[in-house]
């Protein structure tokens, strides 16, 4: 049988938990704003921002997606790690796509 941990989960791994989920959801919704824009961009003859720029907000959007499900399941460090690696993918997201 195995053993479940009742203890309330401290509160800052509860909003650190939901910092990076906010995280996610942004890179996610930008990552569907960005295939809007390339679809109606193709269907007006319009250069749109490109297969590789949307490819990589995706590949995003899906990695922190699934780092995220990890936190949200997990306590302790799991719960540091994955939410930092939302938030790194985020910041390099951006950077590359949007600010470089």
């Amino acid at each position: 049988m195995t053993m479940v941990d009742s203890r309330p989960e401290p509160r800052v791994a509860r909003l650190w938990r939901g910092v990076s989920g906010a995280f996610a959801v942004g890179l996610v919704l930008l990552a569907l704003a960005l295939i809007g824009v390339q679809v109606y961009a193709g269907a007006h003859d319009l250069p749109g921002p490109g297969l590789d720029v949307v490819a990589g907000h995706v590949g995003a959007a899906v990695a922190a997606a699934v780092a995220q499900v990890f936190a949200d399941r997990r306590q302790g460090r799991a719960v540091t790690v994955c939410g930092l690696v939302v938030v790194v993918l985020t910041a390099l997201t951006m950077w590359f796509y949007w600010w470089a």
